[in-house]
């Protein structure tokens, strides 16, 4: 990823030409996207179509290592850009484009498309190719509330906007469910932060599924209200039940409450209600009679908090934190919550109180969600046919303040995606090496590494944050190598999520916290530039669960470090750093 500086970068200047990710276009002049319905190219042609009518470029189309590449004015233009709102800088290399109060930087090289100030990850960056710039046009496009179509046969890409001119008019039927994942969530009117917020939902919520454009489905609000949430705040559930089954949710009529007679609960409400966590427990009779969890038995003899969890049928586990306060929330699915209490009273040195509710239906899920003193460790071992699982809650020991944490480190970039190119390196390969090291001394110390990639092969974005998620991993740090057209640009950076990726407060500002540590650490063995901690919107920060940070050790652009890059001492130095700045967080955490 390129991050760092050319997140500065981005200034204004002559309107000219730039380009890339899947095909975009218009003709020389003023913007044409008012009233388009579709936009048409085609890899190696010079014309293309704007609701039939054919135009000219000075340019064509082409693919490269599996993309197709567009030029930037042709894109912008077609898209609604005026032409006294395309912007390019020669000497950084960048533009600035503005269309009905959404403004997008990039910079060529550049892996990161800023949206009105916020960064935002592309998987290809602008490139030149014979003096002219092209543009990811797909994430440009759907930037600006459009969306994109690739039809492989006849080589051409098809742009429509993301909603239908007359509305409703795309819809075929409800395609699932999604989960509200966090609270005072945006439903817009359309699939782009520059639509009108229509309500906000909240973490529990279920909603209908209509459609899908990239970051953004389509959904239904209880009342048959229509509109857009972003992707990374929701969990996807199954199909929707049948005729016979209970209500669709988020259709009207839809039990959004989970079982509470006057509607969702408000977090001033009796009960505890309006957790993040949710964990309260529907009132309602059960209406099928899947398996059921049977005991819980607690025992808080010692330093160890053991719970041991039976059910009647096979279940499985995810095993989740949540800050401000401390929280260990275990999501047990296929079992439902049976006549165990509601709420137990713990009273260990780690466990205040266990409180159990029925999560989800459809399939089944019993949370369970521990009420802690503060920050603790966990073990957890499942029985083979899946009936049994125990748990032991504890309190480290300054001394083994690694031991048993799950950590997942991941060497950014792999297989066909090299990262950053510069003075004969690849991101890929050094993000792997310093990766492996760290896993290393993380093993040596007790620690549980898990390696998002353990070779040089391709991993999705929301892939790795989700191998994370899945591990219950208590800390995620995500390795890369910076890189910048300038190449006298250097130094070190560590990055957490920035307030537009919404999420827990608490989770950022433990972030924030792990991220001082790591570069502090980072910047004392390797004596570079210190660049700081700084904020982005990036993926794999935003779907993490857990305090997340993304590194960017030196600059393969530039020569003296991308020399330092190659030398084995200072790859043990980075991931020695990284390594101390882990294990400090941790001693702080736990005071």
């Amino acid at each position: 990823m390129k991050k760092g500086k050319f997140c500065r970068l981005l200034t204004t200047g002559a309107a000219a030409c730039l380009a890339a990710g899947l095909l975009f276009f218009s003709g020389p002049g003023s913007s044409q996207a008012a009233g388009v319905q579709k936009i048409v190219f085609k890899v190696g042609e010079k014309s293309y179509f704007v609701d039939e009518n054919a135009f000219s470029m000075d340019a064509s189309p082409f693919i490269s290592q599996g993309r197709t590449y567009v030029p930037l004015r042709y894109l912008a233009l077609a898209l609604g850009v005026d032409n006294k709102d395309i912007q390019w800088n020669n000497g950084t290399k960048s533009v600035l484009l503005t269309r009905k109060g959404v403004q997008l930087g990039l910079t060529v090289g550049s892996r990161i498309m800023l949206v009105n100030g916020q960064a935002r990850d592309m998987d290809v960056p602008p490139v030149i190719e014979d003096g002219r710039s092209y543009l990811p046009a797909r994430h440009v496009a759907e930037a600006l509330g459009y969306r994109v179509e690739w039809n492989a046969p006849a080589r051409t890409v098809l742009v429509q906007p993301a909603v239908p001119a007359e509305s409703g008019s795309g819809d075929t039927g409800a395609l699932g469910q999604v989960v509200v994942q966090g609270n005072l969530v945006n439903v817009r009117s359309g699939p782009g932060l520059q639509y009108e917020v229509l309500a906000q939902v909240n973490s529990g919520d279920r909603l209908t599924v209509l459609g899908k454009v990239s970051d953004w489905y389509k959904v239904q609000l209880p009342g048959g209200v229509t509109g857009w949430i972003v992707a990374w705040y929701v969990r996807e559930e199954g199909p929707p039940a049948g005729s016979g089954d209970s209500p669709v949710p988020g259709a009207p009529g839809d039990d959004t409450s989970r079982g509470m007679p006057e509607g969702r609960p408000q977090p001033d409400d009796d009960g505890g209600a309006g957790q993040e966590d949710g964990s309260q427990q529907p009132q309602e009779q059960e209406q099928e009679q899947g398996p059921a969890v049977s005991s819980i038995d607690v025992d808080p003899a010692g330093d160890v908090t053991r719970v041991k969890i039976t059910a009647e049928g096979a279940m499985t586990c995810n095993i989740f934190r949540l800050s401000a306060p401390e929280r260990l929330v275990v999501d047990l699915t296929g079992v439902r919550p049976g006549n165990i209490p509601l709420e137990t009273a713990v009273g260990t040195e780690a466990v205040n109180k266990l409180r159990v509710g029925w999560f989800s239906k459809s399939p089944d899920v019993t949370r369970l969600v521990f009420d802690l003193n503060g920050p603790v460790r966990y073990r957890a071992s499942l029985s083979a046919d899946g009936k049994t699982l125990v748990m032991e809650i504890y309190i480290p020991s300054p001394e083994d303040i690694l031991q048993d944490v799950v950590i997942a480190i991941d060497p950014g970039h792999g297989g066909p995606d090299p990262g950053a190119l510069g003075n004969g390196l690849r991101e890929k390969d050094i993000t792997l090496r310093i990766a492996r090291r760290v896993a290393s001394l993380l093993s040596e110390q007790g620690a549980r590494p898990l390696l998002t990639r353990d070779a040089d092969y391709e991993v999705g974005l929301y892939e790795r944050a989700d191998m994370a998620n899945r591990a219950g991993a208590e800390i995620f740090v995500s390795i890369h190598i910076n890189a910048n057209v300038n190449p006298s640009v250097q130094g070190t950076a560590t990055y957490i999520l920035s307030p537009a990726g919404g999420g827990d407060p608490g989770r950022r500002e433990e972030s924030r916290k792990l991220a001082g540590y790591i570069q502090a650490q980072l910047v004392k063995r390797l004596g570079l530039e210190n660049d700081g901690v700084l904020e982005a919107n990036f993926a794999i920060l935003r779907t993490s669960t857990m305090p997340a940070v993304l590194v960017e050790v030196a600059y393969i652009s530039n020569p003296g470090e991308a020399a330092l890059l190659t030398q084995d001492w200072f790859i043990e130095e980075a991931a020695q750093g990284i390594v101390q700045g882990i294990a400090d967080y941790l001693h702080q955490r736990w005071g």
